[in-house]
């Protein structure tokens, strides 16, 4: 019992440090020092401008955040993450600019840490931070470093042109290509804005180009092997870790399915319809709802013998011997204890906030229910037996709610829906088209009147979209399979392959869809 007590408070003061005002202040301080002792290092010696570089850090920048990346001054690890990488960058521009003679480093070498920079700061945070920080390393480059125009121009060229690359990387070989693709806007910019620090020359693109691709390649390969390192230090999630968290060879994943194979089955499904809803919209992530979904219930390995999707048939239901009370502990329990395994498997905060979020505070209704039917009971037979109200105890509703807190985030209120959906949808009895789009239009308006998605941040319009393919991917795995005819044998007769109905589909396909 004091592992999760120790895991909740070391939580607990990180999360205090996360938010800290005094931390925050720290940040920009240290950065504004940094940027004024980097100026004098110039070879221009440039200390009134590092002044003006400092101030603006310490004082301007704060504001254009709070417009455009207000999460970092929310999140201390943001901010110190966007502020490390635009001080780093500086100081590696000013490396390059002290060996450069003795290495003969092209001009288009200059503009490919800025551009890396902004790959990494695009995957890990979002295009508005990676576009902030090729503006300010444009600026501060071309005031500190190279007081050239054309430089400036070049800078933003490729830096927004990694910005695009960023995009298109969902798999960790993409990072190769997206390195020589940002060294050839590099030297392409080179020459087209030539003159910027060398005079390019003919017979100095062939170095210009060997010096940009080189460099764009081998940043890439060192970005490839920090990556892992930044989203555990920084705690984000790419897009590169959802897909390798969707992998269901994952140990917690591989354990879930033997020991609640139940649930491992739920969580799969959950996440076939939460990925199909999470597509339709245009804030929602659909390789985080995909993942979302298969850890949203690892809690409940702690006692999956509770849970109803793990009953066997021939065993007795282990509720029947538990009062409601116990039986809705042991069913809320699940959401910590997915919540400290989360942990324990290092999985990402994004993870562990759906882990937290999918339940939201709603109510264990049957066991609720059940627990007031006791308590009406209890007072019929103590009127029998002349026993006061006050001497039989009240069911509390809050002992029957999930902690929550409800959904915060597109992805987590789409695994709640999704959830819910297709847990329900275990109880129709013959379902005929037309009633998944009721099921979830149904569970949907319910969690509503309760302000289930209040902070889901999506709007109406994606909400009806997100609705809608989810009672298409459900009514797809609700409709039933041909009955094939017996032959005067008793064995069922199979129809040639092309006459079955393209609209059944088959076991794997329910278990194991088929990824976009």
């Amino acid at each position: 019992m004091s592992q999760p007590v120790a895991t909740t408070s070391r939580a607990t003061s990180e999360n205090r440090l996360e938010s800290d005002s005094f931390v925050r202040f720290f940040l920009f301080l240290a950065t504004a020092g940094a940027t004024y002792g980097l100026a004098l290092l110039t070879p221009a010696n440039q200390g009134p401008a590092g002044w003006i570089a400092a101030l603006f850090i310490g004082l301007v920048l704060p504001l254009i955040l709070s417009v455009v990346l207000p999460e970092t001054l929310v999140r201390n690890r943001l901010l110190a993450l966007f502020l490390m990488t635009l001080i780093g960058n500086f100081a590696f521009i000013l490396i390059l600019l002290h060996i450069a003679p003795r290495f003969s480093f092209g001009a288009g070498s200059y503009l490919i840490p800025p551009a890396l920079a902004a790959l990494v700061l695009t995957t890990l945070v979002g295009a508005n931070a990676g576009l902030l920080l090729v503006v300010l390393l444009g600026l501060g480059e071309f005031f500190l470093l190279h007081p050239d125009d054309r430089y400036l121009f070049a800078s933003l060229v490729t830096g927004i042109a990694a910005i695009l690359f960023s995009r298109k990387i969902h798999r960790r070989s993409h990072l190769l290509r997206a390195g020589a693709g940002i060294g050839l806007i590099a030297l392409l910019s080179t020459v087209l804005f030539a003159g910027m620090k060398f005079q390019v020359a003919w017979e100095l693109i062939l170095t210009e180009a060997i010096s940009a691709a080189a460099l764009g390649l081998l940043g890439a390969i060192v970005v490839g092997a920090l990556f892992p390192i930044l989203e555990s230090a920084f705690d984000r999630t790419t897009e590169l870790s959802w897909l390798e968290l969707t992998s269901l060879n994952h140990p917690i994943l591989r354990r879930l399915a033997l020991e609640a194979p139940g649930t491992y089955l739920h969580s799969v499904m959950v996440g076939h319809l939460a990925e199909a809803a999470a597509t339709a919209t245009r804030s929602a992530n659909p390789r985080a709802c995909r993942a979302m979904s298969l850890y949203h219930d690892i809690g409940k390995l702690e006692k999956p013998e509770y849970f109803t999707e793990n009953f066997n048939s021939a065993d007795m239901n282990p509720h029947a011997n538990l009062t409601p009370t116990m039986s809705a502990l042991i069913i809320l329990s699940h959401v910590k204890d997915g919540v400290v395994l989360a942990r324990k498997h290092r999985l990402p905060r994004r993870i562990r906030e759906s882990i937290r979020e999918h339940h939201g505070n709603s109510l264990v209704w049957y066991f609720y229910q059940r627990a007031l039917q006791q308590e009406k009971d209890a007072r019929t037979g103590g009127k029998i037996l002349r026993l006061r109200d006050e001497d039989i105890p009240e069911v509390e509703e809050s002992s029957f709610r999930y902690p929550g807190p409800i959904p915060q985030s597109p992805e987590t209120a789409i695994l709640s829906l999704a959830d819910a959906v297709e847990s329900a949808s275990r109880t129709l009895e013959k379902p005929i088209p037309g009633d998944a789009a009721k099921l979830v239009e149904r569970i949907y308006l319910e969690r509503d009147k309760e302000g289930h998605w209040n902070d889901a941040g999506l709007t109406l319009t994606e909400w009806s979209s997100a609705r809608r393919a989810l009672a298409i991917a459900l009514e797809s795995i609700l409709r039933p399979r041909i009955r094939y005819p017996r032959d005067r044998r008793g064995q069922k007769t199979h129809p040639h392959p092309l006459e079955q109905s393209p609209a059944a589909p088959s076991a794997e396909s329910r278990v194991f869809p088929k990824q976009g």
